[in-house]
């Protein structure tokens, strides 16, 4: 742990039971929330009074419509990563890093992972992933971001600031086969191998169902002959004494634990330029009816980074864009529902008949409500039957359900023009700038996924310079459109290095705004006399498929390696001569124009001077 105290099994225990107890309600909540998205917008009782009074459970899910509308905006406006030096006069960005960075979440598929991740804030307020190295899956590491259910996520219980920035510790609930714990803690025994005692926190049995297990089985649970077990991951935050010191050698900022420098200025009395630091560090471990791991994959920060919705102060916890949409779309589900009971109730009408009007009574109900039937009366029974007024269709009813489905979009603040289901017809900048106000309004759940992907990017720098950078691992760079390989060496001195989120240039939206512009800028391209490959470079903001800018830029490369023609040769030599020639001749046309003028401004002197030297007497 690098000189720091040993994880406290207790300590955790009482931590993950606090904190997952403190999160039992929004666990539910969420659960709820999920299924309703899914289309399960009634519940059990509610369904069952539906049909005991003959009615349809209606649903018509248009809230996972406007979700995968906001989700659909993220993917279309992805951000990159890029880091700066923290250096006086030094504001160029590291291209080894940033590239380092791509790399990093190309392998690790993080685009997608993250998007899930968006989606869940949506759905529930809170989006989780955790980013590390598979060590299993590559002996030099192997990146990864994973998306997290947020349902077997826990944080401290006093955490309410964006990104739980204030959060002590968080911790992860994993679900697993025996076999697959025996595998991951081999050194571990059996019996604790098993945290049981989370099962054991008052009021959490209902909500600890939640935990998606794929390995479940009732009959085998009820059996008690269920080998899963449950692994509690926990994250926390600690202080530690350091000591900042330079080294003698390299002359490099060290830092250093306490107490291994005090051990170490005891057997090696020696004079060095320091001083002492109270440190935040983050520590990781693994535990089950004890300890099973420690580790310590990022100092820094907590590798369970979370993304976050809106607060609620009442309720203590985080809520999605989904929570307003719920109350809208239950009302519309319930006038639907309504509408088509009343309609068919009333479709075939209703009759009163005095007794001993009819011969059969069931034979006249069931002969009523067909067209084609014939109901037989007694003599003078058509006298002592009248049908039933049907009751008219509420008036109100249709307004309040428009009203109610339109209320979904109203709450929600997403426009039929971000749904891109506007069906006016209308100027093109109008609705694009209706959909910029409709972003304006989720601005900031999208700032939440800023400010995550800022936070990420530190761990992700730590795992680059810490983990990667030693390996030598080749990373791909990408330079004035050109790929290429190159080892990850880090040989900067540079310590700090801030996190910038910048929007990404292969996101299609950007791609559009881009080339918009750049339509624009076409006359003025056109006579620039741009060659191939800045072609390919405009291409690249083009909504065109990169493929196609990469073989204008591979025809641009070939053009150069290939030897010249001797006829071109040849040719391109008389050209060049006639051109030559031209401009001679051009620039002694030019000379002898101005010899010619110069005569000729002169001629009136020459011929003054002839005339009065004519009229001198001769022997003057």
């Amino acid at each position: 742990m690098g000189g720091m105290k040993k994880a406290d099994f207790d300590q955790l225990k009482q931590w993950a039971q606090q904190d997952w107890k403190a999160q039992a309600a929004f666990r539910e909540a969420a659960e709820e929330e999920y299924n309703f998205v899914d289309g399960h917008q009634w519940t059990a009782s509610e369904k069952a009074d539906l049909e005991g009074n003959s009615r349809v459970p209606i649903v018509f899910n248009r809230c996972a419509t406007i979700l995968a509308s906001v989700a659909g905006s993220e993917i279309n406006n992805r951000t990159e990563v890029r880091f700066i030096p923290r250096e006086i006069g030094d504001v160029k960005p590291n291209e080894v890093l940033s590239a380092g960075a791509e790399w990093f979440r190309d392998q690790a598929m993080a685009e997608d992972e993250e998007s899930e991740a968006f989606r869940d804030l949506l759905i529930c307020g809170l989006g989780y992933t955790e980013t590390r190295l598979d060590f299993e899956e590559d002996p030099e590491g192997a990146p990864k971001v994973e998306r997290i259910d947020p349902l077997t996520v826990f944080y401290d219980c006093h955490a309410h600031r964006r990104g739980l920035t204030d959060a002590a510790r968080v911790g992860r609930i994993h679900t697993m086969t025996r076999a697959e714990a025996k595998e991951m803690f081999p050194d571990a025994l059996d019996s604790d191998l098993d945290a049981d005692w989370l099962d054991k926190v008052d009021d959490v049995d209902v909500h600890r169902n939640i935990i998606s297990d794929q390995y479940t089985n009732e009959e085998n649970d009820q059996n008690n002959s269920r080998d899963t077990v449950t692994i509690v991951q926990i994250q926390w935050r600690e202080r530690v004494r350091k000591v900042e010191y330079v080294e003698p050698t390299t002359g490099k900022r060290e830092e250093i634990s306490a107490d291994d420098f005090d051990k170490v200025q005891k057997l090696v009395p020696v004079q060095v330029p320091h001083r002492r630091i109270n440190a935040r560090v983050w520590c990781q471990a693994f535990i089950g009816k004890a300890v099973l791991k420690e580790s310590q994959p990022d100092p820094g920060n907590p590798t369970l980074q979370a993304m976050t919705g809106h607060w609620d102060r009442k309720e203590k916890r985080f809520y999605g864009l989904l929570r307003s949409m719920k109350d809208p779309q239950k009302f519309a589900n319930k006038w639907l529902s309504q509408t088509l009971h009343i309609i068919n109730s009333n479709a075939k009408g209703g009759v009163m008949a005095e007794i001993g009007a009819v011969q059969d009574v069931r034979e006249f109900e069931d002969s009523w409500a067909a067209a084609d039937g014939v109901s037989w009366l007694n003599n003078g029974g058509l006298d002592r039957i009248r049908e039933k007024s049907g009751p008219q269709m509420p008036s109100a009813l249709m307004q309040l359900t428009e009203f109610a489905i339109s209320s979904i979009r109203d709450v929600s603040g997403v426009s039929l023009e971000l749904m891109g289901m506007r069906e006016a017809n209308q100027a093109g900048v109008l609705e694009y700038q209706r959909r910029q106000s409709a972003m304006t309004t989720l601005a900031g759940l999208f700032d939440s996924l800023r400010f995550y992907r800022k936070r990420q990017g530190s761990s992700i720098l730590h795992f680059l310079r810490a983990h990667i950078a030693p390996t030598g691992r080749l990373v791909r760079i990408v330079s004035k459109g050109h790929e290429q390989y190159i080892p990850l060496a880090m040989d900067d001195d540079t310590r700090k290095y801030d996190t910038i989120v910048d929007d990404a240039p292969s996101a299609p939206n950007e791609k559009e705004k881009a080339w918009s512009v750049i339509q624009q800028m076409m006359p003025l391209l056109q006579n620039a006399g741009l060659g191939m490959e800045d072609w390919a470079d405009i291409l690249e903001y083009s909504p065109l498929p990169s493929s196609f800018a990469d073989k204008v830029r591979a025809k641009a490369e070939e053009a150069k390696q290939q030897p010249p023609d001797p006829m071109m040769q040849l040719e391109q030599k008389k050209v060049m001569s006639e051109i030559s020639e031209n401009e001679a001749n051009a620039q002694f046309d030019q000379v002898r124009a101005q010899q010619i003028m110069q005569e000729t401004q002169l001629a009136p002197i020459k011929m003054a001077a002839e005339m009065q030297s004519r009229a001198m007497p001769r022997g003057v």
